[in-house]
C-alpha cells in the first residue's frame, strides 16, 4: 500500500508541476517574455510526460530519454496522436535554442498556437494519465479526490 500512495504522490505532483509550468507560460506570454514561455510550455511537456512514464515506473535522469520513452511507449504505439509527439519535439528543440543560444528569436503567433496545443495535450492526457494510475492502483475514478480518505 505504501508503494501504491507513493506512486499516486509522485504521479500528482508531476501532474501539479505541468499545471503550474502552464500557467507560468501564459504569464510569461502576457509579459512579452517568449524565450521564457518556451521553456515553460516544454516543461509543462516534460512533466506530463514523466508523470505518464511514472505509471509505468519508468525513471530517466536525461531529457532525451524521456523523450525517447515518450515515443516509444506512447506515440509509436499510438496511444497519442502523432501531432502531440511533434509538439514535443517542436518544444523540445525550441527550449534547448531559447535557453543556450544568444540572440534566438521566436515568433508570437506560432508560440500563441503552441500554447493552445498544450493546453489541449494537457487536458486530454492528464485524465488518460489518471486512468492508467487507477487501473494500475485497482481504484476507481476517486484516485485523485482529495475528500476520499486513503
Amino acid at each position: 500500500m505504501t508503494g501504491d500512495r507513493n506512486l499516486k504522490d509522485l504521479v500528482h505532483h508531476w501532474l501539479g508541476r505541468a499545471a503550474e509550468s502552464l500557467e507560468s507560460a501564459r504569464s510569461e506570454l502576457e509579459a512579452g517574455r517568449l524565450a521564457f514561455v518556451v521553456n515553460r510550455l516544454y516543461y509543462a511537456l516534460f512533466y506530463l510526460v514523466t508523470a505518464a512514464l511514472a505509471v509505468k515506473e519508468e525513471k530517466h535522469g536525461k531529457h532525451s530519454a524521456v523523450r525517447s520513452s515518450f515515443h516509444r511507449e506512447y506515440i509509436r504505439t499510438g496511444k497519442v496522436d502523432k501531432s502531440f509527439g511533434k509538439l514535443y519535439d517542436e518544444l523540445f528543440h525550441a527550449r534547448h535554442q531559447g535557453d543556450y543560444m544568444p540572440m534566438v528569436a521566436f515568433d508570437e503567433t506560432v508560440i500563441r498556437q503552441q500554447l493552445q496545443n498544450v493546453e489541449k495535450f494537457i487536458s486530454e492526457f492528464s485524465g488518460e494519465i489518471k486512468q492508467m494510475l487507477g487501473e494500475k492502483l485497482g481504484t476507481g475514478s476517486h484516485l485523485f479526490d482529495k475528500n476520499r480518505q486513503p
